[in-house]
């Protein structure tokens, strides 16, 4: 009873957890996107991700994922993404 007590104490958190975001910024060449503030995403190994890793070097992006909290990094699930102009 206790267990199933704990597990759906953690049910919020781990809905709120995966909202969907949209994020402006540069992807670099070491698999991360770089926001207008500065922050480093690193971008998850997905089909879209690995397309916008690997083909959108340098460029400027909106990019529409979910956020994962990994140790002292950011991981970025990319679901969307579009170039900017600069």
């Amino acid at each position: 009873v206790l267990f199933i007590l704990a597990l759906t104490a953690l049910v919020p958190l781990t809905g709120m957890a995966s909202e969907s975001v949209d994020i402006e910024g540069t992807v670099n060449d070491n698999y991360q996107l770089v926001d207008d503030q500065g922050v480093f995403y690193e971008i998850a190994d997905t089909t879209q991700g690995n397309q916008l890793a690997e083909k959108h070097i340098g460029e400027k992006v909106k990019v529409t994922g979910t956020i994962e909290k990994d140790d002292d990094y950011q991981v970025i699930v990319v679901t969307s993404f579009n170039t900017l102009a600069e």
